[in-house]
């Protein structure tokens, strides 16, 4: 197992966005901005989807069998039958999380140790005998290609990854900003449980900070592409974690404008009879990020303006 020196490490590559991608992303962004404030029962409704979704996945990634349905249930205040106490816990912890995240932005307040442990404390509450305390003694990352610091090195790793977000010395782009330092956490495994959790919160702090109003969630359908990206990281190459985090973004802006604007959207096998591609053809595209589409559920759809543009950008 290889040790990285997390600082080296931040400043090491120059990971890119893909450019496409970011533009869409920019874009969706501004759009979304016009639409601000939105009306408030618009608005209390697409958050409580939105918290909904995300607390179901990055639980589910994590192992937590709770579906979709019994999430909502449990963070509406009732209760589910035939789960773990741990499970159930673990679904009504992250609102008040997401709620913390919203009050930062709102004070303006600077991510810094205290920070990243007040979000471990909230998702772990009841959960963990010491929520918020760094974990003590060595700990291997099973499918990881790293070995974390040594426990008493963790305060030191932990500045230096905030002192580097602030700083931001790249000049990366939000979205690789909020992905590197995701993946940075990670590396440093300040904690003994609820690593996983804690960094994909931050991610969205990071975004949020930036002006960026959606959640972005990271569906458990696309775990097995998440740890890819995350292995690939570890081995010093960001750009598949940067555009996978990218295509999630993107995600989370197109299905808010869907609502918002209530634009008409094709399955792929719709798209492609409005389109000279197979079916098959878009959803590698889409998988790949070139097509700016969006799950829903299991399948993809894509909104008709993002699949004209994907057919005049490839005309010739």
């Amino acid at each position: 197992m290889r040790r990285y020196p997390i600082r080296s490490k931040l400043v090491r590559d120059t990971s890119t966005i893909n450019p496409r991608i970011h533009h869409r992303i920019v874009a969706k962004k501004n759009r979304v901005d016009r639409h601000r404030p939105l009306h408030p029962d618009l608005a209390t409704r697409l958050e409580e989807r939105a918290i909904i979704e995300y607390t179901h996945s990055s639980n589910a990634i994590e192992g937590n069998t709770l579906t979709l349905g019994e999430t909502e249930t449990v963070i509406r205040g009732m209760t589910v039958g035939g789960k773990t106490i741990r499970e159930i816990q673990e679904a009504r912890n992250h609102p008040d999380a997401i709620q913390y995240l919203k009050q930062t932005v709102q004070d303006n307040t600077r991510i810094t140790e205290e920070t990243i442990r007040q979000v471990h404390r909230l998702l772990h509450d009841k959960i963990l005998e010491h929520p918020g305390e760094y974990r003590t003694g060595m700990i291997k990352v099973p499918g990881a290609h790293f070995t974390p610091p040594k426990s008493t090195e963790i305060p030191r790793h932990i500045q230096q990854l905030t002192d580097w977000l602030h700083r931001n010395p790249m000049e990366h782009t939000p979205v690789e900003l909020a992905a590197r330092f995701t993946h940075s956490l990670l590396v440093v495994h300040p904690f003994h449980d609820g690593n996983g959790r804690t960094s994909r919160i931050l991610l969205n702090l990071i975004l949020m900070q930036h002006g960026y109003p959606v959640i972005t969630n990271i569906s458990y359908r696309d775990r097995k592409r998440y740890l890819g990206a995350l292995r690939e990281a570890d081995l010093g190459n960001h750009m598949p974690l940067v555009n996978f985090i990218a295509t999630s973004v993107e995600e989370a802006l197109t299905k808010h404008l869907v609502a918002i604007e209530e634009l008409v959207t094709y399955s792929l096998r719709e798209a492609a009879q409005h389109s000279p591609y197979t079916a098959a053809y878009l959803g590698l595209r889409a998988y790949d990020g070139s097509l700016g589409a969006y799950k829903q559920g299991r399948n993809w759809r894509v909104t008709r303006e993002d699949l004209e543009q994907y057919i005049e950008q490839n005309k010739d």
